[in-house]
């Protein structure tokens, strides 16, 4: 079963303020604005932990503020390390209104 979480209104995400959201106590996502679309993805980078809001996005890369790792904000892939991957958020925009897509399991 998928249940829907707001997260925020449209108009309070921009490209050049991304909007932070605490899913758990230990869990910011953090939704940005390109010209493809609105993305969520975790907020610390897995390199050294960085807040990834603090970041550059050119079109859907991100580019981390520390130490320069940069990532698909769509899969979330690394294009720095291999290895390394951001954890994404599906997303569903109604009207003006983001909501999380969660998948809940029994």
């Amino acid at each position: 079963m998928k249940t829907r979480i707001f997260l925020c209104y449209t108009r309070q995400v921009s490209p050049q303020s991304p909007f932070r959201f605490n899913l758990a106590a230990d869990e910011q996502i953090v939704i940005f604005q390109t010209p493809e679309g609105y993305f969520a993805v975790e907020n610390r980078c897995p390199h050294a932990g960085a807040y990834l809001h603090e970041g550059h996005i050119e079109h859907n890369i991100l580019t981390c503020p520390w130490h320069g790792w940069r990532f698909d904000l769509e899969s979330g892939q690394s294009l720095t390390e291999y290895w390394a991957r951001l954890k994404t958020y599906p997303l569903q925009i109604v009207e003006d209104k983001i909501f999380l897509i969660r998948e809940e399991y029994s």
